[in-house]
Protein backbone atom coordinates (compact mmCIF):
# COMPACT_ATOMS: atom_id res chain seq x y z
CA UNK A 1 0.00 0.00 0.00
CA UNK A 2 1.36 3.43 -0.92
CA UNK A 3 -0.62 5.72 1.42
CA UNK A 4 -1.93 5.14 4.90
CA UNK A 5 -3.71 7.25 7.52
CA UNK A 6 -3.54 6.16 11.16
CA UNK A 7 -5.54 7.77 13.96
CA UNK A 8 -5.97 6.93 17.61
CA UNK A 9 -9.44 6.16 18.97
CA UNK A 10 -9.84 9.60 20.53
CA UNK A 11 -10.77 10.66 16.97
CA UNK A 12 -14.14 8.89 17.48
CA UNK A 13 -13.78 7.34 14.02
CA UNK A 14 -14.66 3.78 13.01
CA UNK A 15 -12.75 1.54 10.63
CA UNK A 16 -15.34 2.14 7.91
CA UNK A 17 -14.63 5.86 7.73
CA UNK A 18 -12.21 5.43 4.81
CA UNK A 19 -12.99 2.59 2.43
CA UNK A 20 -10.65 3.03 -0.50
CA UNK A 21 -8.26 0.73 -2.29
CA UNK A 22 -5.55 3.40 -2.50
CA UNK A 23 -5.53 4.56 1.16
CA UNK A 24 -5.14 2.16 4.05
CA UNK A 25 -6.82 3.24 7.29
CA UNK A 26 -6.01 2.09 10.83
CA UNK A 27 -7.23 3.06 14.30
CA UNK A 28 -4.98 2.62 17.34
CA UNK A 29 -7.20 2.11 20.41
CA UNK A 30 -6.54 3.78 23.72
CA UNK A 31 -7.67 1.97 26.85
CA UNK A 32 -9.58 2.90 30.00
CA UNK A 33 -8.73 1.38 33.37
CA UNK A 34 -11.53 1.11 35.95
CA UNK A 35 -11.28 -0.93 39.16
CA UNK A 36 -8.71 -3.44 37.81
CA UNK A 37 -10.71 -3.81 34.58
CA UNK A 38 -9.26 -2.62 31.27
CA UNK A 39 -11.67 -1.45 28.57
CA UNK A 40 -10.19 -1.32 25.07
CA UNK A 41 -11.54 1.63 23.08
CA UNK A 42 -12.43 -0.32 19.97
CA UNK A 43 -15.74 -0.90 18.19
CA UNK A 44 -16.67 -3.75 20.54
CA UNK A 45 -16.66 -1.52 23.60
CA UNK A 46 -19.99 -1.12 25.40
CA UNK A 47 -19.64 2.53 26.36
CA UNK A 48 -22.68 2.62 28.63
CA UNK A 49 -21.39 -0.38 30.55
CA UNK A 50 -18.00 1.30 30.91
CA UNK A 51 -19.51 4.54 32.20
CA UNK A 52 -21.78 2.66 34.60
CA UNK A 53 -18.75 0.84 36.01
CA UNK A 54 -16.86 4.10 36.36
CA UNK A 55 -19.77 5.86 38.09
CA UNK A 56 -20.02 3.01 40.61
CA UNK A 57 -16.26 3.01 41.28
CA UNK A 58 -15.46 5.81 43.73
CA UNK A 59 -11.70 5.87 43.22
CA UNK A 60 -9.68 7.28 40.34
CA UNK A 61 -10.00 5.69 36.90
CA UNK A 62 -7.33 6.24 34.25
CA UNK A 63 -6.66 5.99 30.52
CA UNK A 64 -3.66 4.58 28.63
CA UNK A 65 -2.27 5.45 25.21
CA UNK A 66 -1.59 2.91 22.42
CA UNK A 67 1.67 0.99 22.77
CA UNK A 68 4.70 1.90 20.67
CA UNK A 69 4.70 -1.62 19.22
CA UNK A 70 1.17 -1.23 17.88
CA UNK A 71 2.10 1.95 16.06
CA UNK A 72 5.20 0.21 14.70
CA UNK A 73 3.05 -2.57 13.23
CA UNK A 74 0.80 -0.03 11.54
CA UNK A 75 3.63 2.13 10.23
CA UNK A 76 5.20 -0.82 8.40
CA UNK A 77 2.06 -1.36 6.32
CA UNK A 78 2.50 1.48 3.81
CA UNK A 79 5.18 3.46 2.03
CA UNK A 80 3.76 6.81 3.17
CA UNK A 81 1.97 7.09 6.53
CA UNK A 82 0.25 10.06 8.16
CA UNK A 83 -0.64 9.54 11.82
CA UNK A 84 -3.05 11.85 13.65
CA UNK A 85 -3.16 11.76 17.46
CA UNK A 86 -4.93 13.39 20.38
CA UNK A 87 -3.17 16.48 21.75
CA UNK A 88 0.27 15.64 23.12
CA UNK A 89 -0.62 17.73 26.19
CA UNK A 90 -3.53 15.41 27.02
CA UNK A 91 -2.09 11.96 26.30
CA UNK A 92 1.09 10.03 25.54
CA UNK A 93 -0.31 8.87 22.20
CA UNK A 94 1.72 11.40 20.18
CA UNK A 95 4.94 10.42 21.97
CA UNK A 96 4.18 6.73 21.49
CA UNK A 97 3.62 7.26 17.76
CA UNK A 98 6.76 9.42 17.49
CA UNK A 99 8.86 6.69 19.12
CA UNK A 100 7.42 4.13 16.71
CA UNK A 101 8.20 6.45 13.78
CA UNK A 102 11.86 6.65 14.78
CA UNK A 103 12.14 2.87 15.08
CA UNK A 104 10.48 2.14 11.74
CA UNK A 105 12.26 4.88 9.82
CA UNK A 106 15.61 3.54 11.02
CA UNK A 107 14.73 0.46 8.98
CA UNK A 108 14.97 2.76 5.94
CA UNK A 109 11.77 1.73 4.20
CA UNK A 110 8.98 4.12 5.13
CA UNK A 111 8.04 7.79 5.22
CA UNK A 112 6.04 8.68 8.34
CA UNK A 113 4.60 11.97 9.56
CA UNK A 114 3.05 12.14 13.04
CA UNK A 115 0.58 15.00 13.51
CA UNK A 116 -0.30 16.43 16.91
CA UNK A 117 -3.93 17.48 16.46
CA UNK A 118 -3.64 19.73 19.54
CA UNK A 119 -7.21 18.65 20.22
CA UNK A 120 -9.39 15.54 20.07
CA UNK A 121 -12.45 14.03 18.37
CA UNK A 122 -13.78 16.15 15.49
CA UNK A 123 -10.53 18.04 14.97
CA UNK A 124 -8.80 14.74 14.21
CA UNK A 125 -11.57 13.92 11.73
CA UNK A 126 -11.14 17.28 10.01
CA UNK A 127 -7.40 16.61 9.71
CA UNK A 128 -8.08 13.18 8.22
CA UNK A 129 -10.47 14.73 5.67
CA UNK A 130 -7.84 17.29 4.72
CA UNK A 131 -5.19 14.59 4.35
CA UNK A 132 -7.40 12.67 1.93
CA UNK A 133 -7.93 15.82 -0.17
CA UNK A 134 -4.19 16.53 -0.25
CA UNK A 135 -3.40 12.96 -1.27
CA UNK A 136 -5.99 13.19 -4.05
CA UNK A 137 -4.30 16.36 -5.33
CA UNK A 138 -1.21 14.28 -6.06
CA UNK A 139 1.10 16.37 -3.89
CA UNK A 140 4.44 15.05 -2.71
CA UNK A 141 4.84 13.62 0.80
CA UNK A 142 6.82 16.68 1.85
CA UNK A 143 4.19 19.07 0.47
CA UNK A 144 1.42 17.23 2.29
CA UNK A 145 3.38 17.36 5.57
CA UNK A 146 3.85 21.11 5.24
CA UNK A 147 0.24 21.84 4.33
CA UNK A 148 -1.31 19.59 6.99
CA UNK A 149 0.79 21.13 9.76
CA UNK A 150 -0.48 24.55 8.72
CA UNK A 151 -4.05 23.27 8.52
CA UNK A 152 -3.98 22.06 12.14
CA UNK A 153 -3.55 25.68 13.25
CA UNK A 154 -6.82 26.67 11.55
CA UNK A 155 -9.03 24.22 13.48
CA UNK A 156 -11.18 24.99 16.51
CA UNK A 157 -12.64 22.95 19.36
CA UNK A 158 -15.29 24.18 21.79
CA UNK A 159 -17.06 22.06 24.37
CA UNK A 160 -19.59 22.14 27.19
CA UNK A 161 -19.75 19.38 29.80
CA UNK A 162 -22.38 18.63 32.39
CA UNK A 163 -19.61 17.44 34.72
CA UNK A 164 -15.84 17.21 34.50
CA UNK A 165 -14.85 14.86 37.29
CA UNK A 166 -12.44 12.79 35.20
CA UNK A 167 -10.73 15.78 33.62
CA UNK A 168 -9.92 17.05 37.11
CA UNK A 169 -8.95 13.66 38.58
CA UNK A 170 -6.58 12.91 35.71
CA UNK A 171 -4.96 16.33 35.54
CA UNK A 172 -6.45 17.31 32.17
CA UNK A 173 -8.05 20.41 33.70
CA UNK A 174 -6.74 22.76 36.36
CA UNK A 175 -7.86 21.22 39.66
CA UNK A 176 -8.75 24.45 41.42
CA UNK A 177 -10.58 25.93 38.45
CA UNK A 178 -12.51 22.73 37.92
CA UNK A 179 -13.42 22.33 41.59
CA UNK A 180 -14.53 25.96 41.81
CA UNK A 181 -16.75 25.48 38.77
CA UNK A 182 -18.30 22.39 40.35
CA UNK A 183 -18.72 24.07 43.74
CA UNK A 184 -20.50 27.12 42.32
CA UNK A 185 -22.54 25.11 39.76
CA UNK A 186 -20.87 26.82 36.81
CA UNK A 187 -21.28 25.24 33.36
CA UNK A 188 -18.30 26.71 31.53
CA UNK A 189 -17.69 27.01 27.83
CA UNK A 190 -14.28 25.43 27.31
CA UNK A 191 -11.79 25.49 24.44
CA UNK A 192 -8.75 23.64 23.21
CA UNK A 193 -6.01 26.26 23.35
CA UNK A 194 -2.68 25.14 21.86
CA UNK A 195 -3.43 21.60 22.95
CA UNK A 196 -4.60 22.42 26.47
CA UNK A 197 -8.10 22.51 27.94
CA UNK A 198 -9.06 25.95 29.18
CA UNK A 199 -12.23 27.57 30.47
CA UNK A 200 -13.21 30.33 28.05
CA UNK A 201 -16.41 31.60 29.70
CA UNK A 202 -18.00 30.89 33.07
CA UNK A 203 -21.73 30.43 32.61
CA UNK A 204 -24.43 29.52 35.11
CA UNK A 205 -26.65 27.15 33.16
CA UNK A 206 -26.16 24.47 30.51
CA UNK A 207 -28.71 26.12 28.23
CA UNK A 208 -26.80 29.41 28.24
CA UNK A 209 -23.49 27.58 27.85
CA UNK A 210 -24.76 25.83 24.72
CA UNK A 211 -26.06 29.14 23.34
CA UNK A 212 -22.72 30.80 24.04
CA UNK A 213 -20.92 27.98 22.24
CA UNK A 214 -23.04 28.49 19.14
CA UNK A 215 -22.40 32.25 19.21
CA UNK A 216 -18.66 31.68 19.57
CA UNK A 217 -18.61 29.62 16.38
CA UNK A 218 -19.41 32.74 14.37
CA UNK A 219 -16.75 34.76 16.18
CA UNK A 220 -14.01 32.21 15.56
CA UNK A 221 -15.10 31.30 12.05
CA UNK A 222 -16.77 34.26 10.32
CA UNK A 223 -16.42 32.62 6.89
CA UNK A 224 -17.87 29.11 7.00
CA UNK A 225 -17.99 28.32 3.27
CA UNK A 226 -15.80 25.37 2.38
CA UNK A 227 -15.69 24.18 5.99
CA UNK A 228 -17.21 21.30 7.91
CA UNK A 229 -18.47 21.31 11.51
CA UNK A 230 -18.65 18.20 13.68
CA UNK A 231 -20.75 17.80 16.83
CA UNK A 232 -19.69 14.92 19.07
CA UNK A 233 -21.96 13.92 21.94
CA UNK A 234 -22.05 11.48 24.85
CA UNK A 235 -25.59 10.10 25.10
CA UNK A 236 -27.06 13.50 24.15
CA UNK A 237 -28.32 12.85 20.63
CA UNK A 238 -31.46 14.98 20.91
CA UNK A 239 -29.49 17.99 22.14
CA UNK A 240 -26.82 17.48 19.47
CA UNK A 241 -29.41 17.38 16.70
CA UNK A 242 -31.07 20.55 18.01
CA UNK A 243 -27.70 22.29 17.98
CA UNK A 244 -27.10 21.02 14.45
CA UNK A 245 -30.37 22.58 13.27
CA UNK A 246 -29.55 25.91 14.95
CA UNK A 247 -26.04 25.98 13.49
CA UNK A 248 -27.36 25.19 10.01
CA UNK A 249 -29.90 28.02 10.33
CA UNK A 250 -27.31 30.55 11.52
CA UNK A 251 -24.23 29.67 9.51
CA UNK A 252 -23.11 28.48 6.08
CA UNK A 253 -20.93 25.46 6.73
CA UNK A 254 -20.78 23.05 3.80
CA UNK A 255 -21.63 20.22 6.17
CA UNK A 256 -22.71 19.83 9.80
CA UNK A 257 -22.55 16.28 11.16
CA UNK A 258 -23.42 14.65 14.48
CA UNK A 259 -21.42 11.68 15.76
CA UNK A 260 -21.31 9.54 18.90
CA UNK A 261 -18.29 9.75 21.16
CA UNK A 262 -16.29 6.56 21.47
CA UNK A 263 -14.77 5.28 24.70
CA UNK A 264 -11.95 7.72 25.43
CA UNK A 265 -13.99 10.87 24.74
CA UNK A 266 -16.96 9.44 26.65
CA UNK A 267 -14.67 8.69 29.59
CA UNK A 268 -13.60 12.33 29.87
CA UNK A 269 -16.65 14.22 28.57
CA UNK A 270 -19.12 11.99 30.48
CA UNK A 271 -22.87 11.86 29.97
CA UNK A 272 -24.41 14.86 28.16
CA UNK A 273 -21.00 16.14 27.07
CA UNK A 274 -20.97 18.11 23.80
CA UNK A 275 -17.84 18.76 21.68
CA UNK A 276 -17.95 21.00 18.60
CA UNK A 277 -15.09 21.14 16.10
CA UNK A 278 -14.69 23.19 12.93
Amino acid sequence: MKFQIVVDSSSDLTKEYINRSDIKFNIAPLSINIDKQTYIDDEKLDIKQMLDAMNQFKQKSTSSCPAVGLYEDYFRQAEYTFCVTISSKLSGSFNSASSAKQIVMEEGKNHIHVIDSKAVSGVEILIVDELVQLIDLGLSFEEICQKIDAYVESTNLLFVLSKFDNLIKNGRMNKFVGMAASLFSIKPLCVADDGEIKIFKKIRTLRHAHSSLIEEIGTRCPNQKGRKLIITHVFAEELANKMKKTIEDLYNFDEVVVINARGLCSFYALEEGIIVCF
